[in-house]
């Protein structure tokens, strides 16, 4: 069964959105039969192991606040970074509590955990049996045997390997820097396992989409230096085109100091990247630029910042998370052409979106 996804983060805002109508405050208290809708993942506070999903069925009936407490009887997790649904099964990569849940897409049931990985990020399925997950801590990917649940071999990236995207036999990993700063691209070949190349890039590569035309779009997030302070000296943000056979940027914008995208999202046709466009390093207004001609100026959608970005698998709706660390906030759903439509359900600390 295919399962339409989208991953998002969440705004650290406060503001209301008085044009946008709000979905009634209801909730399921028990798993849906069906798990067609919008995954809020939620992080929650740090050390508090509350991270969890909220869903958002597409019929429009009622969310569940917490579907993976709600299936299992007790929470995912500390900071739970992101969800990748494979083959039946979703990935929840908890980052501070050194493990990967791997639950059923039919009941959303845990199946088993996935321990042994430091920081993990986020994971990749490569085939039936096989898959990846990057590490923040030790700045390495493994190699994950998805039947029995454990790590079977690693290799070292640069620092913050992070988002990842497989093309062909090549697995492209964006080294995002972590809290430092990195500007590289490590390639592995996963028939081998092992690193075949390392492409140069702008600061801070940390989003990466392949495309229908066989290449691939990254984002660099660039850096805000050592004082974590916007000022001119600061390398600004990035977005490229990547051949995947000459392993070379063939496109480019590089853009001012003060503009730090986040968050790529591709259109089913290839042709509009969508992200987040911010002064800093965690939130952004969402923004489009088109994908086939870097000469286009990028065009505001929201007049707002958010913390996270999704968009549906059809390509008609994008979808933006709040975030607030101590109240559950809405996450916020947009045409592709800004136009707000609608809230769902409340939910905590939301740092992405799976639909």
């Amino acid at each position: 069964m295919n399962y339409p996804r989208i991953l998002l983060s969440v705004v650290l805002s406060q503001f209301l959105l008085i044009s946008c109508e709000k979905e009634p405050d209801r909730s399921n208290d028990s798993v849906p039969p069906s798990l067609k809708g919008v995954f809020c993942i939620n992080e929650g506070a740090f050390l508090a192991s509350n991270g969890g999903v909220t869903f958002w069925p597409s019929d429009g009936s009622a969310g569940v606040v917490d579907l993976f407490s709600t299936a299992n009887g007790f929470p995912a997790g500390d900071v739970l970074q992101s969800m990748r649904i494979h083959n039946g099964r979703a990935y929840l990569c908890v980052n501070n509590s050194q493990k990967i849940e791997v639950v059923s897409m039919a009941d959303f049931k845990r199946l088993g955990t996935i321990s042994g990985i430091a920081g993990p990020r986020y994971f990749l399925g490569l085939n039936d049996s096989l898959g990846v997950v990057s590490d923040w801590v030790s700045n390495q990917v493994y190699l994950i045997h998805l039947n029995s649940f454990a790590p079977i071999d690693s290799l070292a990236c640069g620092t913050g390997p992070d988002q990842m995207a497989l093309l062909n036999n090549l697995l492209f990993v964006c080294n995002s820097g972590g809290f430092g700063e990195d500007s590289s691209i490590t390639i592995i070949n996963t028939n081998s396992f092992s690193v075949q190349a390392t492409i140069q890039t702008p600061v801070n590569p940390a989003s990466i989409k392949t495309t229908t035309n066989g290449d691939l779009l990254v984002l660099c997030k660039g850096s805000l230096g050592d004082d974590f302070t916007p000022s001119p000296d600061d390398p600004g943000g990035a977005i490229l085109r990547i051949n995947p056979t000459s392993l070379s940027v063939t496109d480019s914008i590089q853009y001012n100091w003060d503009q730090h995208p986040l968050q790529l999202q591709l259109s089913q046709d290839n042709t509009t990247a969508y992200f987040l466009m911010g002064t800093g390093a965690y939130t952004g207004k969402i923004v489009k630029q088109s994908a086939t001609d870097f000469n286009q100026a990028h065009q505001e959608l929201s007049n707002r910042e958010f913390y996270s970005l999704g968009l549906e698998t059809d390509g008609t709706r994008l979808y933006a998370g709040k975030a607030s660390f101590s109240a559950n906030t809405h996450t916020l759903r947009y045409t592709t052409q800004g136009t707000p439509e609608i809230s769902g359900p409340k939910a905590g600390h939301q740092n992405k979106l799976s639909c």
